[in-house]
């Protein structure tokens, strides 16, 4: 963040506990003091309020924006561009200007209090528009599709700047396909990993299929995934929209190892689909007999 403090008095005990503050924080303010000899300062004032994230007004009693041109020129370039700026309350608005992101404080003391307790907000903020502008500096819109497309393409790296400028882990692209679901399907398994451990639901169901993670993954015979999101505790009796479980799905695929893992954590072989058939009954049907046996050990 790029504090400013703007001042046209010599109060500098008000001034220096700003920086105090600041400077506690690992932050260095530009400070601009407005004198007789400001004039010729014009080009480094308009640096400062080029670079200012956040700004502070310290003045005297009796300052008006109307007869400071500075302290005028600064409070509409800053509310213009939505920068956080705190005047105090005796700064008149002679010129009636509307002061967009600007507060008002009664005391440099109180305020101190205030930032102090809302600069985690502010670093929070700051850092989804540093995202959001190195995600427009690289051309990458800030839309749901686009996230997806990253985490198929296992780009973490571009994957976190989207969550750091907000984008939602459990948000879906345009198909209501979860950022889950698209893991799985895409073999990814390092971003199902980092998805849930940035909080994303590991049951979260896709609006084509149906399916949860678990099940896009036995579709896609990706034992690594499976086995992983069971152990991390996805819920293996899910039914799709066509009415299939995940044990059926892989008892269908003829993958006997993901059957196992399946049927070995807690996945009913005996659960009938919309045909009235169950994975055992699979089994049978299509000579499965390893499959057949192993479902036979486990019914209840």
């Amino acid at each position: 963040m790029n504090w400013m403090i703007l001042t046209d008095t010599q109060d500098k005990e008000n001034v220096s506990s700003i920086i105090e503050f600041l400077s506690e924080k690992k932050t260095k303010p530009l400070v601009f003091e407005i004198t007789s000899e400001s004039v010729s300062r014009m080009e480094e004032f308009c640096k400062y309020l080029m670079k200012a994230t956040h700004c502070v007004f310290i003045t005297e009693e009796s300052t008006t924006l109307g007869k400071n041109p500075f302290l005028l020129y600064a409070a509409g370039f800053l509310s213009g561009k939505g920068v956080p700026s705190f005047v105090s309350k005796i700064l008149k608005n002679d010129n009636k200007l509307v002061l967009k992101s600007f507060e008002a404080f009664d005391s440099v003391k109180k305020l101190v209090a205030k930032l102090e307790k809302n600069y985690p907000v502010y670093l929070t903020e700051e850092a989804k528009k540093t995202a959001h502008k190195k995600l427009f500096d690289e051309g990458i819109p800030f839309t749901p599709d686009s996230f997806s497309f990253h985490i198929a393409k296992e780009n973490e790296k571009i994957c976190n700047l989207f969550v750091e400028a907000g984008m939602d882990v459990n948000s879906r692209d345009a198909a209501g396909t979860p950022m889950i679901c698209i893991a799985a399907r895409s073999g990814r398994k390092a971003m199902i990993e980092w998805l849930l451990s940035k909080g994303a639901d590991i049951n979260a169901v896709s609006k084509d299929r149906g399916y949860s993670a678990v099940m896009d993954a036995v579709w896609k015979s990706s034992q690594e995934i499976v086995k992983f999101l069971i152990d991390k505790g996805a819920n293996l009796n899910f039914i799709s929209n066509d009415g299939q479980s995940a044990l059926i799905v892989a008892t269908g695929a003829s993958n006997p190892r993901i059957c196992e893992l399946l049927v070995k954590n807690g996945a009913d072989p005996t659960y009938k689909d919309r045909m009235g058939m169950s994975s055992l009954d699979y089994a049978r049907l299509f000579k499965k007999t390893e499959l057949a046996k192993m479902y036979e050990e486990y019914i209840k």
